[in-house]
């Protein structure tokens, strides 16, 4: 522990202090990928932010979902006459950002809330070696989870991130993914079908029968003609019929879910509404942990 203590200072990282662990005491000793949380899906591509087309899929910034409990965030990274940005395809006035800023913002909330973990879920069009020089320039490095385990062995304890100071975890879609702190998500987890009416609960890429221990993405979201759509959000998000369907998908079937894997990730538009009652459903989700039956 003095050892760990030490390298978090010689970054310029205060140590962390006892306490909660990601806004709950009870979450210190779950491992990672057993923690239900929420996402944020096209998480850059605000209202606040000025997105317009393909329109927004969230209406607050970066630090405000954090601040809010958003603790994972889905970021598609592009680059655009030689400047790394952060856009939905359509890149220009319509809608983009510089990726620095936005990942400026995530480093100074790090730095003040250091008993918390984020996780970014990467849709990139950039190399890893440019990701990781974003990351290095916005002072992120210092805080990557290195995953030394190959697929389904366990991940760490909530507190074992913070305690070694391993807070942001990145997920790629990126094939030359090298591993270690740049984790291809479909080697290490599944998700459902994203823009489905239907709400499925079977594989939309990923295996969840290859080996336990793996994340789970819940897509629950459906896009609107143009794209991201709060009245859509508010009917999806709503607490019974998200925490429904979340235990529903939950629940461990050798077609759907083998190992009985809980929602890591619900991945939403328009987090806050109806009232953020999608925060309702992580927490329940959490409260029935070990098991959905």
């Amino acid at each position: 522990m003095i050892a760990v203590l030490i390298l978090l200072a010689c970054r310029g990282e205060p140590p962390p202090e006892d306490g909660a662990c990601n806004g709950e005491e009870a979450y210190c000793q779950r491992p990672y990928n057993e923690l239900a949380q929420v996402c944020t899906h096209n998480a850059y591509a605000t209202e606040a932010d000025g997105f317009v087309l393909p329109t927004p899929n969230q209406r607050f910034g970066l630090s405000r979902q954090l601040d809010d409990g958003v603790r994972c965030l889905m970021l598609d990274t592009y680059e655009v006459d030689g400047e790394l940005m952060l856009c939905h395809g359509l890149c220009g006035p319509w809608g983009e950002r510089p990726l620095s800023e936005g990942l400026g913002e995530v480093a100074a909330w790090l730095r003040d809330h250091p008993r918390d973990i984020v996780t970014f879920i990467l849709e990139a069009y950039i190399s890893e070696r440019q990701t990781l020089a974003a990351l290095e320039d916005a002072g992120l490095d210092g805080l990557l989870y290195d995953r030394a385990g190959p697929p389904g062995s366990p991940w760490p304890t909530v507190e074992e991130l913070i305690t070694a100071g391993q807070r942001l975890v990145v997920f790629t879609d990126d094939d030359e993914a090298s591993g270690g702190w740049h984790l291809d998500w479909r080697r290490y987890g599944w998700e459902t079908p994203y823009d489905d009416p239907e709400f499925p609960c079977v594989s939309g890429r990923g295996d969840p029968a290859a080996y336990d221990n793996q994340i789970f993405i819940l897509n629950h979201y459906t896009l609107c003609e143009l794209g991201g759509c709060e009245e859509n959000a508010q009917v999806n998000n709503a607490a019974d019929f998200s925490y429904d369907r979340a235990r529903r998908c939950w629940l461990e079937t050798p077609e759907v879910n083998a190992f009985a894997q809980i929602p890591t990730f619900i991945n939403v538009d328009y987090y806050d509404v109806p009232d953020g009652a999608i925060f309702q459903t992580a927490a329940r989700l959490n409260a029935d942990w070990p098991g959905a039956e």
